[in-house]
């Protein structure tokens, strides 16, 4: 897969999708020329009809002549495109070994599709249109690989391989059984992957039910910002024991508010009975028939699934309408604050979605680098790094020991932070704060993050709480911290 994604930047590079694009735009012009001649011909041979005159009618003539120019254009200008398309494809494989240090990836792509029994072939009427801009030549031709747009797959490899045997192995697909639901079949091969999937996992990946487990400040800080492959097993691990109910309904926007309302509504009964009635003037009540229905599953989710499923229906709420965004966020706030207390995870659940979806609505400013320096942040350091250090400890001596451990690491500040009680930084103030310290330059926010790090790992382990806390406000600072795990083959063993 990276060797075929590089293969399609390298044409983004070198240029080749301008000159693609200008090629469609060229051909079509010349058979324009021939449409223009077949329309002619037609026009006349009507007239001809009914006027009998083959004389006076010099239409059918010209329209022959047109045909025949256009035609004949359109087959060299169809081969010029072949021959110049040929030349950027094998660019674009060097490119792409160049690029991922890895020719057993390209090589290994292009044999796969040597392996598929239908060799990668295109079955469109409009396939020839784009047929340049495949990945592989999805057209059989009648003149051979001359009005080929991409070189034999064995030539391709053997420009890498040059000990290629041009054997394919064949390439064989398992039968899937689809699964028997209430609930209708969405095909999700249509539906947009997320690309910010690996960014909620940040703040999910260490729910562990309260229990703690060891941790090492510096080693997390390591991989800031990198995903290796044990964490993204184990966000596919999560995934892959999501109900599919759940699984399915982030693929549409209507499911997709749904799922979000039923993770934030009240488990008691009588207060989610109360709810529901509240939203039933805003909300059709087919939308509130599939709450009820996803209330029960997401109250039995594993808690460490949830945001990640928030931020796999990220790309069905994109696809609401303005108006239907503006009643969405009413809504999502309304619900958040009708139990009269915020929640962790609430908070974390409203930053996701007020950074992936209101710059997509709404537009997002450019930021501009307000703080260079941490000392007119010092208030926002200091209830931050109070703050964490409340979060997890209960005796006074580990609530001290945690705050100077964070505080030791913004050396700039020289020591000047003082511990504030509980009071003064509550999940409000700490709110606040990060919005200042968004405005801080990279290096400053790296900082910052690095200091709630060490807060959180004073003690050497990590609970619940802190994890959630620690990555939720480290994706608002940009500065990822991928999930910490040890056993990838089971997700509630991290």
């Amino acid at each position: 897969l990276q060797a075929v994604m590089a293969h399609e930047f390298s044409h983004i590079l070198n240029g080749d999708m301008r000159m693609n694009i200008r090629l469609i735009g060229l051909l079509n012009g010349i058979l324009c020329i021939a449409i223009i001649g077949r329309i002619l011909l037609e026009s006349g041979s009507s007239r001809l009809g009914r006027s009998r005159r083959r004389d006076s009618n010099p239409l059918p003539l010209v329209g022959i002549v047109l045909v025949v120019l256009g035609y004949i254009g359109l087959f060299f200008g169809r081969w010029i495109k072949s021959a110049i398309s040929r030349q950027r494809e094998f660019l674009a494989d060097a490119a792409a070994v160049q690029f991922t240090r890895n020719p057993v990836g390209m090589t290994g792509a292009l044999k796969k599709i040597g392996g598929l029994a239908s060799g990668g072939r295109i079955s469109s009427a409009r396939a020839e249109e784009a047929s340049h801009m495949f990945f592989e030549n999805g057209l059989a031709s009648r003149f051979g690989n001359i009005m080929g747009t991409h070189p034999p797959l064995a030539a391709r490899i053997r420009r890498i391989d040059p000990r290629f045997d041009g054997q394919f192995p064949p390439i064989v697909f398992e039968a899937t059984v689809p699964a028997v639901d209430e609930a209708p079949h969405r095909d999700e091969s249509e539906t947009e992957a997320s690309p910010d999937f690996t960014q909620t996992t940040i703040m999910a990946g260490m729910m562990m039910a309260g229990q703690r487990v060891a941790w090492d400040p510096d080693q997390v800080l390591e991989t800031s910002g990198e995903l290796g492959q044990a964490q993204l097993h184990y966000a596919g691990a999560l995934v892959q024991q999501m109900d599919p109910a759940l699984h399915r309904a982030c693929h549409d926007p209507f499911g997709a508010q749904a799922l979000v309302f039923a993770m934030l509504l009240s488990g008691e009964d009588a207060l989610f009975a109360r709810q529901l009635e509240q939203m039933e003037g805003h909300y059709p009540p087919e939308l509130l028939r599939e709450i009820d229905l996803l209330h029960p599953k997401v109250a039995a989710m594993d808690p460490r699934s949830k945001l990640p499923a928030v931020d796999l229906a990220i790309p069905s709420l994109r696809q609401l309408s303005p108006s239907q965004f503006e009643t969405f966020s009413d809504t999502l706030r309304w619900l958040v604050e009708s139990d009269q207390q915020i929640s962790l995870f609430e908070y974390a659940l409203q930053k996701v979605l007020e950074r992936h979806l209101k710059s997509h609505f709404v537009g997002e400013r450019r930021r501009v680098h307000a703080y260079y320096s941490l000392i007119p942040l010092r208030s926002q350091c200091q209830i931050l790094i109070s703050g964490f250090a409340h979060i997890g400890h209960e005796e006074t001596e580990a609530i001290d020991h945690a705050f100077k451990q964070g505080a030791a690491c913004l050396k700039e500040l020289g020591g000047k932070l003082e511990l504030l009680p509980y009071e003064d930084c509550r999940l409000g103030e700490m709110d606040q704060a990060i919005e200042q310290l968004s405005l801080a330059t990279p290096q400053l926010r790296h900082q910052v993050v690095e200091g709630l790090a060490h807060t959180v790992g004073s003690d050497g382990e990590v609970t619940l709480q802190e994890a959630e806390l620690l990555r939720a406000f480290a994706d608002a600072l940009e500065c990822p911290i991928p999930p910490f795990v040890t056993d990838v083959t089971d997700p509630g063993n991290p």
